[in-house]
This record gives structure tokens, C-alpha cells and sequence, in this order.
């Protein structure tokens, strides 16, 4: 088999990837572990609107539960900060399934089950997980977008080794939320607990800085029972969940005949935690680079578009966050809704 792009992950960004190339004639491959696209859910599922006006056939009754306008920051001093933060709750699950199914619509080919060995001589070596065979495709190029720990990253140069983890469940709202809730708490060591609203549901997790040697879990235990007395929800968990957030910025993308995209890239903001978008803009933007016989103008793009943003953020995190005890001085330099966090690196 001989592809133009073989894709390793079915996620926002390599499907994203497939989709734009296939459209432009491409013969492209998806290859990815899972047994079904976007199952297991692993993010708050929060995306600004902006990426509706890039791609509004991604956004229908089925994909977004809600619109949100505003974030509203409840820190440990007692300051409500509100900040604009127009964007759409998700369904992530079909989100995902949606993109992927475009592609395949564009003529994209898609394994499900089957895992990524490595690179060899423009093959692509792949092996059914149910079977364990082991077999080849040949390929002109190799997207990574195989997430936050890319197998693809670590065999082909520098990859992401910091990381946020997250643990987040889902639970019934007690009354209409219209807005996403942010907590900065000292008991949620370099992250922040969120409570986003789903329609009569919510998404109440936490993402933490593991380096401080807590346990994600009994974090998010100690969060749930503050969500219960603060009244937003009701005693129940429906589904449970978590994952891992790139915390170092932008890897190199382009790596000879392999780009990176998404969180295998490092797209992921190191303090929001933040990447949806990012990894559908930059599954998009490489496809087009390709399409254009000029994959490394993608380099160019990419960095120009979220070298410094990102950048920016993980030096902050760098900085700042070892902190933690001082939170009244830490998080207006290191949230964007604060006017400190402009101001200094």
C-alpha cells in the first residue's frame, strides 16, 4: 500500500490533517489504537468560537451542546474575575467521530486497532492490536498526531517529558450554568479546578502540576465536595475520566518527511490546558502546507501563529508555578484574564 500522508491519530488534529488533504485529492491513511474515534473523552471540552467561522461544518446539534459567553475566575482572596470567553461546549465523542467521518467521506482511509512501530526507508510500520501482525505501508510523509505522549515525537528528536494530568467527572447541574467556571485553589498545586457547563450536565475536574507529588484523584475529591457546597451540582457521577496536557510549548514540527501536529507538537497552552483548537488548526494548517508542496512553509505557520503564545505561557509556568504557596502573587502573572500576565515574563 502507497500513501501520500499516513496519519497516526484519529484525534481533532490528524483527522483534521486527513480531511484537509483528502479534500485536495490526497491519498491518505488514519491509523490509530482505539476501537471507536474519540472514545474515551479526555478533555473539559470547551472550544472558542472562532474555530466555527474556520470550520462551521464541524459544529452541528449533534457536536456542541452549548454556547458559553464568559469565564469567571473565583480565586482564594475572595476576587471574582469575569473575562470574555465566547465558545462552544462539546460533545467531544462525535465531535472527533465527525471529523474523521469527513475525511473518510473524501475518500481518507481509516485503521482503528492498530498501533504505530516506526519509521524505516519511507515504510511505516504498523501492527493490529487484536492480532499483533506486524506490516508496512509506504508513505511520502508521516503526520504525528498521536497526543501529548507521540510516539512518533520521541522517535524521530526532541518530545514532550513535563506534563499537567487532569481527572475530571461528569455530574448533573442543580440549574442552568451559562458560563465556565474557573477555582484557583492551594489544594490544586499548579493547575486550577473547573466546573463547565454540558446542558443539564457539568465537567468539574482539576489539572495539576504532578511534580508536587499529589495525588490527581483525592485532588479532584477534595474539588467535587467544594463544587457540592458551593451548590452547583448534585451528588452524582455520571462518567469519569482524565488524561495528560503538554507543559513545555512548541516541539520542532518538521522533522524531514514527519510533521507534528496537535498535542504531539506540544500545541496545548501550558496553563489553560487548551488544545482542541490548536490541534484542528494545526492538523489544517499542515494539510494545506502539503497540498501546497511546501510542508516546511508549515513550519513557518505554525511557529509565527503559536511559537510565542505558548512560549510565552511555559516560561511563566517555568517561573512562577514552583510558587504555589503564593497564590495571591502567582496567578495574576501566570492566567491570561489578569493584566499582570501581559505585563512580564
Amino acid at each position: 500500500m502507497k500513501y501520500d500522508a499516513v496519519i497516526i491519530g484519529a484525534g481533532p488534529a490528524g483527522s483534521t490533517t486527513a480531511y484537509t488533504l483528502a479534500k485536495g485529492g490526497a491519498k491518505v491513511l488514519i491509523v490509530d489504537f482505539k476501537r471507536r474515534v474519540g472514545v474515551p473523552v479526555q478533555c473539559a471540552e470547551f472550544v472558542p468560537s472562532q474555530l466555527a467561522h474556520r470550520f462551521p461544518e464541524f459544529f452541528t446539534e449533534e457536536t456542541v451542546v452549548q454556547k458559553v459567553k464568559e469565564m469567571v475566575h473565583l480565586t482564594p482572596w475572595g476576587e471574582v474575575v469575569t473575562m470574555p470567553s465566547e465558545g462552544f461546549m462539546l460533545r467531544r465523542d462525535r465531535f472527533d467521530s465527525l471529523i474523521a467521518d469527513l475525511a473518510l467521506k473524501e475518500g481518507a482511509d481509516l485503521m482503528l486497532r492498530t498501533v504505530f512501530l516506526g519509521l524505516e526507508d519511507g515504510n511505516v510500520w504498523l501492527e493490529r492490536v487484536d492480532t499483533r501482525e506486524r506490516f508496512r505501508v509506504k508513505a511520502d510523509l508521516v503526520i504525528g498526531a498521536d497526543g501529548p505522549r507521540s510516539r512518533v515525537a520521541r522517535l524521530t528528536g526532541d518530545h514532550t517529558k513535563i506534563f499537567l494530568t487532569t481527572a475530571q467527572v461528569t455530574m448533573p447541574l442543580k440549574g442552568r450554568l451559562e458560563d465556565l467556571v474557573i477555582y484557583f485553589r492551594d489544594y490544586i498545586p499548579g493547575g486550577y479546578g473547573w466546573v463547565f457547563p454540558k446542558g443539564n450536565l457539568a465537567n468539574v475536574g482539576v489539572g495539576i502540576d504532578p511534580s508536587f507529588g499529589v495525588n490527581v484523584t483525592k485532588v479532584l475529591r477534595r474539588f467535587v465536595e467544594e463544587v457540592l457546597s458551593d451548590g452547583w451540582v448534585s451528588d452524582k457521577v455520571l462518567s469519569r475520566t482524565g488524561g495528560w496536557i503538554p507543559a513545555e510549548g512548541v516541539k520542532e514540527p518538521v522533522r524531514g518527511n514527519v510533521l507534528l501536529v496537535g498535542d504531539a507538537g506540544g500545541f496545548c497552552h501550558p496553563i489553560t490546558g487548551g488544545g482542541i483548537a490548536n490541534a484542528v488548526l494545526t492538523g489544517a494548517m499542515a494539510g494545506e502546507a502539503i497540498l501546497d508542496s511546501s510542508p516546511d512553509d508549515y513550519r513557518e505557520e505554525v511557529l509565527g501563529t503559536f511559537g510565542e503564545t505558548l512560549g510565552r505561557a511555559a516560561r511563566k509556568r517555568l517561573k512562577y508555578m514552583k510558587s504555589w504557596e503564593n497564590l495571591e502573587f502567582i496567578i495574576p502573572r501566570t492566567w491570561i484574564a489578569f493584566e499582570e500576565y501581559w505585563k512580564e515574563e
